[in-house]
């Protein structure tokens, strides 16, 4: 009989993870660009950074019918999804 060595918990899908990207110089001047046009006369607590752009970079590239399909594979996407959405706002 074959025994379990590790059982891992399933994560929040709402909770939020760093992680370290490597990216080429003249991605981060143009990702700093829109981030200083985007910041240009705005209020201090409405500034954007570079991390606000790769997250919603990254959110543009999963469609809602591809949430909808994900949902059998990762129950409860498309709640975490609706979640952030409404944080986004």
């Amino acid at each position: 009989m074959a025994s379990i060595t590790r059982i891992t918990a399933r994560r929040s899908l709402a909770s939020r993870r760093a992680i370290a990207l490597e990216l080429p110089e003249f991605l981060l001047q143009a990702l700093e660009t829109r981030v200083a046009d985007a910041n240009a006369g705005g209020t201090p607590e409405d500034h954007v950074t570079i991390e606000h752009f790769i997250e919603l970079g990254l959110a543009e590239s999963v469609s809602l019918a591809e949430v909808a399909l994900l949902e059998q594979r990762i129950p409860g996407i498309a709640d975490a999804v609706a979640q952030w959405l409404d944080e986004m706002d």
